[in-house]
């Protein structure tokens, strides 16, 4: 399947852009490429798997704001692009608002969980789905049970489809 946005990059391709009499008009946003993979794949980040240093709670957070904030960045730019079409445009602002609203529920799931009396909670959210990594050593039946409620309660996610995992680092 062709985005609308992979249909406008098929047709900015060639040239980059329209041709003036002096050349071709610079271009302003991010690179066809970046872009479409901004709109086609927003929520490709997954929970980093054997991340190096000492705390692996925080190291996740760092990232997971890093790769948000670029992707954000992204979006933005295509929303402004010149020869972005309405729809690309429209697609553009409803991921960068679905980004935000996923960075939300994740924050407040996270700050629930804690509240639980938990050290440290990562929520990811993805596809309907959410994984949930908490710092302990282990986790008894009845805390898998809270955190999934939590979890669920608060992000709308089937019980289903939330995976709980215990990090004791």
């Amino acid at each position: 399947m062709v985005s609308r946005f992979g249909e406008w990059r098929a047709a900015q391709a060639p040239s980059r852009g329209p041709v003036l009499a002096d050349g071709p008009a610079p271009v302003v946003g991010p690179e066809p490429e970046e872009a479409e993979e901004a709109l086609v794949r927003p929520d490709e980040e997954v929970l980093a798997e054997g991340t190096e240093g000492t705390d692996y709670f925080a190291e996740y957070r760092i990232e997971r704001e890093r790769t948000r904030g670029a992707l954000g960045d992204r979006l933005r730019e295509v929303m402004v692009a010149e020869g972005a079409s309405a729809e690309v445009r429209q697609e553009a602002a409803a991921q960068y608002l679905e980004l935000g609203r996923r960075a939300a529920l994740e924050s407040q799931a996270e700050a629930l969980v804690k509240a639980r009396g938990f050290t440290d909670v990562i929520v990811h959210l993805a596809d309907g789905s959410a994984q949930v990594v908490v710092k302990a050593r282990s986790l008894s039946q009845q805390q898998v049970a809270q955190i999934i409620d939590t979890v669920s309660r608060i992000t709308g996610v089937r019980a289903t489809a939330i995976t709980v995992m215990a990090r004791g680092d």
